[in-house]
């Protein structure tokens, strides 16, 4: 792809984008309940669409490959299986949550009520500080994968994409990202029925998937290979159900949708989210299996190299589509995330009444603020997916059990599990940080782990020494 087709081809997603967002509902008016909601009214099957795009983001369509290209079997189970597990448990606690707090908007919101603005405050920064992180991960997958095809200069395709995420973001908020979303299960669909199955084909077929199905070393046919568990089992699934538990995309899904479809959508979201680490991780074995030659830092791409390197230009352009889809979703859902909780949260910290215009104004003002960061990061040359996500999922890790207590257990102490969460945060990061760095599996696990450990003691101490008695009625 020239560079000049390469531009047209990013204007030409930018121009469907747009249409379909501007036909999304074009009749509904855009207030503040539509712009961070969508009125609520969210289907079954919508939802159910909506969150498995939402979950099919970067790692889903990155590192599914590289996993299955790198370490086999092992590697690509170690990925998809926590992910799958991370919807299902979701679907209980954002049932919970409906019931016992239909009209919220926000995690944080709810955490204030529940016990108290520090805890607001601690979960809010969490939150603004994960979907940076994921805005930086879909702009920094997708220069991976546009630099290749296109040849485009990184710095200018990180000016592109911004604008592409932040304009279809602006839009109509929290619609934009069901509108994209559409787009993105569409050609997943294209991809999952055609495009996989004709660059099999093309590769050799059957034989060089069951060859790679071991990685390129072919070391790795043991499903419970202990050091692919404990190097990258053990911290991504922490990291992947952490990070569902505290993933304020999801909570805005589940608020979202209606009161009888939430379970349901997210547990059909969870068997169609499955299909997609599957299929790419059985390009990662094809890969493996096959002639291509991939360099070490290059890994990453392996599924998309593949493509390139067994089919027409046509079959280049609607894989690339896709993952550029499903990308510049993923941003849109974290921009308008955190737009929600920058109103909701933030500025109600200033200012309790806000009309439907001002609502809509300062969401657009904190996409603005969380883009340009995003993309200032996205610009670090070398950054390696998979670190980031580990790396984040140990922060985010300290959240996760106080999260759930706190949707049905009404005597956990405010004071006990905030320092628990602090307290897990301060001991667990070090630790992971240490062991990747002198690349101690051991270390680095039992530090993804201690933030869970830690915050977990801490809420039952608190409950046995300082019990609250928490009224649900009162978040009704």
């Amino acid at each position: 792809m020239q560079n000049s087709f390469g531009y047209l081809f990013l204007f030409i997603f930018w121009v469907c984008g747009f249409i379909v967002i501007k036909l999304w509902n074009k009749k509904e008016a855009n207030t503040g309940a539509s712009f961070l909601l969508s009125n609520r009214n969210v289907g079954f099957f919508l939802g159910a669409i909506t969150t498995a795009a939402a979950w099919i983001w970067a790692p889903a369509l990155f590192v599914a490959s590289q996993k299955a290209f790198e370490q086999g079997v092992p590697g690509l189970f170690w990925f998809s299986f926590p992910n799958v597990m991370a919807l299902v448990l979701f679907s209980f606690l954002a049932s919970r949550i409906k019931k016992i707090f239909n009209y919220g908007y926000t995690l944080p919101e709810y955490m204030r009520i529940r016990f108290d603005k520090k805890m607001q405050i601690i979960y809010m920064i969490a939150i603004f500080i994960i979907q940076t992180y994921s805005v930086i991960l879909q702009v920094t997958a997708a220069l991976l994968l546009l630099n290749l095809i296109t040849g485009i200069n990184k710095t200018v395709l990180v000016v592109i994409l911004g604008i592409i995420i932040i304009s279809l973001s602006l839009f109509k908020g929290f619609r934009s990202s069901l509108a994209i979303d559409t787009i993105k299960a569409a050609f997943i669909a294209i991809v999952g029925f055609i495009i996989v199955p004709w660059t099999i084909d093309q590769n050799g077929g059957l034989s060089n998937i069951i060859h790679g199905v071991s990685g390129i070393s072919g070391n790795f046919s043991n499903i419970f290979n202990m050091k692919v568990a404990l190097a990258f089992g053990i911290p991504i699934s922490v990291s992947l159900l952490s990070g569902i538990v505290v993933d304020q995309q999801q909570w805005q899904r589940a608020f979202a949708m209606k009161n009888n479809t939430v379970r349901r959508s997210f547990l059909l979201g969870a068997v169609l989210f499955s299909f997609v680490p599957l299929l790419l991780g059985v390009l990662g074995f094809a890969a493996a299996g096959s002639n291509v030659v991939i360099d070490a830092g290059q890994t990453q791409l392996a599924g998309v190299l593949l493509v390139k390197n067994y089919l027409p230009q046509v079959g280049v352009y609607i894989f690339s589509f896709m993952v550029l889809a499903g990308l510049v979703a993923a941003g849109i859902s974290a921009l308008s995330a955190a737009s929600s909780v920058g109103v909701i949260d933030l500025f109600h910290l200033f200012k309790k009444d806000v009309s439907d215009k001002k609502i809509i104004l300062i969401s657009r003002i904190t996409m603005i603020i969380i883009l340009l960061i995003a993309v200032s990061i996205a610009l670090i040359p070398n950054i390696q997916l998979v670190y980031l996500v580990l790396l984040i999922g140990v922060f985010r890790a300290a959240l996760m059990i106080p999260t759930i207590l706190s949707l049905y257990w009404p005597k956990l102490s405010t004071n006990f599990t905030f320092s628990g969460i602090v307290l897990g945060m301060l001991i667990g990061m070090p630790l992971f940080i240490y062991g990747s760095v002198t690349k101690n599996s051991f270390i680095s696990s039992f530090g993804s782990l201690m933030p869970i450990i830690v915050s977990t003691i801490f809420c039952v101490l608190g409950v046995i020494f300082k019990p609250a008695n928490f009224d649900y009625e009162k978040l009704k």
